[in-house]
C-alpha cells in the first residue's frame, strides 16, 4: 500500500495517483515542457447522467451511437437522442471503487461483421480479468487472468494496434516506488504494455511490448506515424507524456519506472538493461496537477487548429494541454488550452476521428471548434 494517503476522494485515486517521498539524485535528458496558453477547441456536452464513465469512443459500423464504459461495470449505448441501452452488465462481478472496476474497452476492428468486443475489469477478488464477448450472445472467452497484489495501479487501457493486435496497459501492482520490482522484471506483465493475437485460436499469450510503466491508465496509437503514445501516471513529482516508435523485432523498449520518474533519477532502484530506455516526450509536475490521463493524436478535420496536434490533459486538475509531435521521437510546442474537464478519465474519438472526452463527473464532451 501507499505509504500515506494524498488523496482523499476515491474518484481521485482512479487514476493511480502516488504519494510519497522521492529521492531525487539527479536530471536525465530535457522534453519539452508547457512554453504557452491556446484556444484551440471548444467543448460542446453530449451526455450527462453517466455513473463515473472511463472510457468513450465508437463501434466500427455503428454511426448511430456513441459507446461508454462505466466504472460499477456497465456498458452503454447512448444514441443520437441520448437514450442509453446496457450492452453488458457486470456489476454483480466487478470490484468497484478507487482504482478498480471497469477499467477498459476495445471492439474488434471488424465489430461490424462479428460483433465482438473486449472488455477489462477488476474481479471480486481485484485481480485483472480480460475477455471477449460478442454483442446478442451469452457467454464470454477469457483472454487474462491476473492476480492483483495491491488495490492501486492496475492500468486500465485496452486498444488494438495497427498491426491487428489487441493491447493492454498494466501497472506495477501497486504500492510506493514498485516495491515488488515488477515494472523492471521482463517475466513478469505488471509494469508493462503487452500484446495478444486476440483471433488466434487456443489459449492467449500475451507478449511484453514495453517495460518500466508505473500505471500507464490511457494510451493509443498514431497509425500514421506507427507510434504509440502513453500516459504514464507519476508517484508523487511527475506526470509523462511517452512516445514510442512500434518495433516488434526489437527487444522491448524500458520507460525506466521506478529508476526514473519522468527525467528524475530515483535512488536505490536497478535498471534492467535489456531494452532501449527511453525518456519521455513531455512532462509535466504536480504543481499543475497529479494523474495524468494520456490521449490521442488529432486525425480529424472538424477542427483545423488541432491538425496532428496531441490531446492529453489530468484528472485531478482538469488542465488540458496538446503539443506537437517533432520529427522522430521528440515533442514541442506544449500548450495549456482554455477549456477544462472535471474528473477527466479518458480522451477517445468517433468514427470519424474527432476527440471526445469522459469525466467520472458522469458527463461526456465532444471537442468543436472554438468560437473567438
Amino acid at each position: 500500500m501507499l505509504r500515506r494517503l494524498c488523496l482523499t476522494s476515491s474518484l481521485l485515486a482512479l487514476l493511480g495517483a502516488g504519494c510519497g517521498e522521492s529521492d531525487q539524485s539527479r536530471e536525465g535528458p530535457s522534453v519539452a515542457r508547457e512554453t504557452g496558453k491556446a484556444e484551440n477547441f471548444a467543448l460542446e456536452r453530449v451526455s450527462s447522467g453517466l455513473v463515473r464513465p472511463t472510457w468513450v469512443g465508437a463501434a466500427p459500423g455503428d454511426r448511430g451511437a456513441l459507446y461508454v464504459l462505466e466504472q460499477p461495470g456497465r456498458v452503454l449505448r447512448v444514441d443520437d437522442e441520448g437514450h442509453k441501452r446496457t450492452i453488458l452488465n457486470l456489476r454483480n462481478e466487478v470490484k468497484e471503487g478507487a482504482e478498480q472496476g471497469m477499467l477498459g474497452l476495445a471492439f474488434d476492428p471488424d465489430f461490424a461483421r462479428n460483433k465482438r468486443f473486449y472488455v477489462h475489469w477488476s474481479n471480486r477478488a481485484g485481480d485483472t480479468r480480460v475477455a471477449e464477448f460478442t454483442r446478442g450472445r451469452k457467454g464470454r472467452r477469457m483472454l487474462l487472468a491476473l492476480k492483483q497484489p495491491e488495490e492501486n495501479h492496475n492500468g486500465g487501457q485496452l486498444a488494438f494496434g495497427p498491426d491487428g493486435r489487441l493491447y493492454l496497459g498494466l501497472g506495477d501492482g501497486g504500492g510506493a516506488f514498485d516495491p515488488n520490482r515488477n515494472a523492471q522484471r521482463p517475466e513478469r506483465l505488471l509494469g508493462k504494455l503487452v500484446s495478444t493475437d486476440a483471433r488466434a485460436p487456443g489459449r492467449p499469450r500475451w507478449r511484453v511490448e514495453l517495460t518500466g510503466l508505473r500505471n500507464p491508465w490511457r494510451f493509443s496509437f498514431d497509425a500514421g506515424l506507427n507510434d504509440v503514445w502513453i500516459g504514464d501516471v507519476g508517484q508523487d513529482k511527475v506526470e509523462e507524456v511517452n512516445r514510442v516508435a512500434l518495433e516488434p523485432d526489437e527487444p522491448p523498449k524500458n520507460l525506466g519506472w521506478p529508476v526514473y520518474e519522468g527525467t528524475r533519477r530515483l535512488k536505490g532502484k536497478r535498471l534492467d538493461e535489456r531494452g532501449e530506455l527511453v525518456f519521455p516526450a513531455a512532462q509535466y509536475t504536480h504543481e499543475d496537477g497529479c494523474s495524468i490521463t494520456g490521449g490521442v493524436v488529432y486525425r480529424g478535420t472538424r477542427v483545423p487548429q488541432l491538425a496532428g496536434r496531441y490531446v492529453y490533459g489530468d484528472f485531478c486538475s482538469g488542465v488540458l494541454w496538446s503539443l506537437r509531435p517533432e520529427p522522430g521521437r521528440g515533442a514541442r510546442d506544449v500548450r495549456r488550452e482554455q477549456a477544462t474537464v472535471p474528473q477527466l478519465t479518458h480522451i477517445g474519438t468517433d468514427l470519424d476521428g474527432e476527440l471526445l472526452l469522459a469525466g467520472a463527473n458522469g458527463e461526456i464532451a465532444r471537442v468543436v471548434r472554438a468560437t473567438r
